[in-house]
């Protein structure tokens, strides 16, 4: 029997779990609860318990995606909230933030966005309510798209759809690269445009989605005199802030019109069995081969289509 207070800290968890990978099964187990998490072939289990000595966690599984999925979960999931920072974070006062977004939906695209902030601009973006998109509604996320856009010094937004994401991602599969790989190309590539136009700008953030640096060493070769630091839950400083909101919003937008173009209202979110059952119906509709233009063909979810 799980009592209310399990129940809000499993809430939290699978919210969490959720923002990485889709669940693909939970349940209760003796003296606690269990996720199984599934993102292409990558498969990893998460036994909470809740014990007379307090809550404990373990884990298994594929050590790639475990890793990701422990920083997200261990990030803040008992602890407050931390403020956003518009601390500066550069010895000339301009510094770049990186975030993705889609990454954990079964449908829509995989978007990447960077932001240069300055001081001035960071105290402007934190006036609007700025913050990490996922403390945001989706209505105030596409409101401060504008506002972020006309605030930044600059900024970058890069889109795979799903038709050339699954391209993509089959491609990066083929040499045995995984999620993360396709993740790297994506950040550093929206980040060089902005530090192209931008050489001033001598420290870079990316919110942590692996623990390999490759991404960071990509980066410094191409930019050298730039300090390039990926951290887990980086939303607490405001280029990245800004960056999940601007990666977001485009990833709404994209989910919008694909709803649209099958005379849907909204298409599902995240990665749960509602999505499946949405892509089911589309299956049935359409046929299975147009699933390539709206869901991430490596899911666990389009096998049980």
């Amino acid at each position: 029997m799980i009592d209310s207070s399990f129940g809000t800290y499993l809430d939290e968890i699978r919210r969490k779990l959720s923002e990485i990978a889709p669940i693909a099964s939970e349940k209760e187990i003796n003296y606690g609860y269990q996720f199984v998490v599934h993102q292409g072939m990558a498969k990893v289990n998460l036994n909470v318990y809740n014990g007379k000595k307090g809550r404990r966690m373990v884990w298994s599984g594929d050590t790639e995606l475990k890793g990701e999925l422990e920083v997200a979960v261990a990030g803040n999931t008992a602890a407050p909230k931390k403020a956003v920072s518009t601390r500066q974070r550069s010895l000339h006062g301009v510094w770049a933030g990186s975030d993705e977004s889609g990454k954990g939906d079964f449908f829509g695209s995989l978007v990447v966005a960077a932001v240069v902030a300055d001081a001035t601009t960071a105290e402007k973006l934190a006036a609007a309510g700025v913050k990490d998109c996922k403390l945001l509604t989706d209505k105030k996320i596409l409101e401060l798209e504008d506002v972020i856009k006309a605030t930044v010094v600059d900024y970058s937004v890069l889109e795979l759809k799903p038709q050339f994401y699954n391209m993509r991602y089959e491609q990066v599969a083929a040499q045995g690269g995984k999620l993360n790989q396709l993740l790297g190309y994506g950040h550093v590539a929206a980040l060089s445009k902005v530090l192209e136009r931008h050489p001033e700008c001598d420290s870079a953030l990316i919110d942590q989605f692996t623990t390999s640096n490759v991404n960071i060493v990509a980066l410094k070769e191409r930019f050298p005199k730039c300090h390039v630091q990926q951290k887990p839950r980086a939303e607490s400083d405001l280029a990245v802030a800004a960056a999940s909101v601007l990666a977001r919003a485009q990833f709404l937008r994209t989910m919008t019109e694909l709803a649209a173009s099958v005379g849907r209202d909204e298409l599902p979110k995240g990665g749960g069995e509602y999505a499946t059952a949405c892509a089911r119906e589309l299956a049935r509709e359409f046929g299975r081969p147009v699933l390539r233009n709206f869901v991430k063909l490596h899911f666990a979810n389009y096998s049980r289509i």
